[in-house]
């Protein structure tokens, strides 16, 4: 049986040193939280606040936290569900749309300094890799619903 210890120290530290790579191009001000939150927003439309922390694993009180912030500064707005006002969906404005397409090409660019020097065979065989890593995943996970209603 293949030694798993140092491919356990290899992913860990991979995974160490991207996150601090990606969350280098993150705009100040902006933390990994609000990152999330937005990006959600942007790839699946406005949602309520239980919605988002169920998304992106945080607790509702913290998504209204973070949310304050991004509508302060003009990144996201609240809005009244059509026929019941007291829902309250959080949508991305063109401002936040805009800071979101600048930070992922921004990661963008930097995941694919992460690759660079691996031949196209490499690279194939981390496609693979991670594909069945994927899977494994999803077999754990419960898929996350949204509701898109407004």
């Amino acid at each position: 049986m293949v030694e798993r210890q140092e491919l356990h120290e290899l992913f860990y530290n991979i995974l160490r040193k991207m996150k601090k790579e990606w969350m280098k191009q993150l705009k100040p001000g902006i933390n990994p939280s609000q990152f999330l939150i937005l990006k959600n927003l942007k790839h699946f439309g406005a949602q309520k606040a239980n919605e988002l922390a169920e998304a992106i694993q945080m607790t509702p009180g913290a998504i209204t936290g973070a949310s304050d912030k991004l509508v302060s500064e003009g990144y996201a707005e609240r809005k009244g569900a059509k026929g019941d006002r007291r829902v309250v969906y959080l949508e991305i404005t063109d401002k936040g749309d805009q800071l979101m397409n600048s930070m992922t090409e921004n990661q963008k660019k930097v995941t694919e300094t992460f690759f660079e020097g691996l031949s196209d065979e490499d690279i194939n065989h981390l496609i693979r890799i991670y594909h069945q890593i994927s899977v494994n995943l999803d077999r754990q996970a419960p898929p996350v619903q949204t509701n898109k209603n407004l």
